[in-house]
């Protein structure tokens, strides 16, 4: 009777080869299935599939992509080994650790998120993007070991979603296909880090207190200043370089976002360096001291949330400019992400706190979609790269 050779253990341990295999040796992977059905006997077929695993296994593909695996199933292991003393946290974070995994891996694979570009601005950018979500995962897990007054396990903090919904956005920037020039995520980024810095310093420390600059000479001028600068020379910058306007909103975008970021991990340092200076927000007949400065803590850390939403309202719109469109789809959801980034500054302007989130949280999605719906195209690139115009900035 013959036998289908994909359903014995050999055609199993053939096509785990195959799949080790890169795409570029597809080829000799379809060229092995056909000799294995020329292979008699079960014992000279299983020597057969396993001399084809071994050969995909020195390929550097499957040497990442097991390291990969290794790695990740390392850090589950520490967080479970952590002391997350709750059931529910420990599932939040052992699922941003899965997630975040999967988009390193993503990242390193041809489509939305990868490979990353050849440019060392792109490099550098992707470096320190992983850098920040390993330091988050190693925040929540200190921030979650031991007792949580306020059962963690019934919510998803917003500052997780985020940071998904950051990484994404910086690997598409980062990768390949990506129509971000370098110039516009570099001096984007730094000007973000600067303004970042300066806003912080600008709006009410921990909500209630007295904002930082009001102890600086000039009190807001000088930070005021700063930021504004930042962003003028980003843009100043860009245009000169690229001479493209489409170069400078990016540049704008990736400013706000990160300097929103940086806003809310300065915010939450804070608190996490400083513990005994968080203020009393909270009733005293909120509950046990523990519980009001876990309650507190959450009532001081307002203001920094608002930065979050900002930023990944920016982080939004900047995704829906990532890709170039090449269907009438993605232009449709482009246009409305900026007709919901233009609702939510009208309803923050007019006080409609409500508002300005849900059209936000709106304008973020969609921006997400056309992301998703603006895939590159096999073998095209961006049009600047077509054109050889680099725009370069080395770091």
């Amino acid at each position: 009777m013959n036998r289908r050779p994909s359903r014995d253990a050999a055609g199993r341990l053939l096509a785990f080869a195959v799949w080790l295999l890169p795409a570029t040796r597809r080829e000799w992977g379809a060229a092995m299935r056909g000799e294995l059905e020329q292979v008699d006997g079960g014992g000279a077929r299983l020597r057969f599939a396993l001399g084809c695993v071994r050969a995909a296994l020195v390929q550097p593909s499957a040497q990442r992509a097991l390291g990969h695996l290794g790695g990740t199933a390392a850090a589950v292991a520490a967080v479970l080994a952590a002391g997350i003393v709750y059931p529910g946290a420990r599932v939040l974070v052992v699922t941003l650790t899965l997630v975040l995994a999967a988009l390193a891996w993503l990242g390193g694979r041809p489509g939305l998120f990868g490979p990353v570009a050849s440019s060392p601005t792109a490099r550098v950018i992707r470096t320190a993007g992983y850098a920040v979500a390993v330091a988050y995962l190693l925040v929540a897990v200190r921030d979650l070991r031991g007792p949580q007054y306020l059962r963690p396990e019934l919510h998803i903090p917003l500052s997780m979603i985020m940071l998904v919904l950051y990484t994404a956005v910086m690997l598409a920037a980062t990768a390949r296909g990506s129509a971000a020039r370098p110039a516009a995520l570099a001096y984007g980024t730094a000007a973000g880090v600067v303004a970042g810095a300066a806003g912080f310093a600008l709006i009410p420390f921990e909500r209630v207190m007295p904002p930082l600059a009001d102890a600086l000479p000039g009190q807001d001028l000088w930070p005021a200043l700063t930021l504004v600068g930042a962003l003028a020379a980003a843009m100043f910058a860009v245009a000169r370089r690229t001479g493209d306007t489409a170069q400078v909103f990016m540049a704008v975008l990736c400013a706000g976002a990160v300097g929103c970021a940086v806003v809310t991990v300065l915010g939450d340092a804070a608190w996490l360096l400083f513990p005994e200076r968080m203020p009393n927000i909270v009733p005293l007949n909120a509950g046990s001291p523990q519980v009001r400065q876990a309650l507190s803590r959450m009532e001081a850390g307002d203001e920094y949330v608002a930065a979050i939403v900002w930023g990944s309202l920016l982080a939004g719109v900047l995704a829906t400019m990532i890709r170039p469109v090449v269907r009438r789809r993605t232009a449709v959801l482009r246009t409305l992400t900026f007709a919901g980034a233009a609702l939510t500054s009208l309803a923050a302007t007019a006080g409609e706190q409500t508002g300005a989130v849900l059209s936000a949280l709106t304008a973020t999605v969609l921006g997400i979609l056309t992301l998703t719906t603006a895939p590159r195209r096999e073998g095209t690139r961006p049009s600047w790269q077509r054109a050889g115009l680099r725009g370069d900035v080395e770091t």
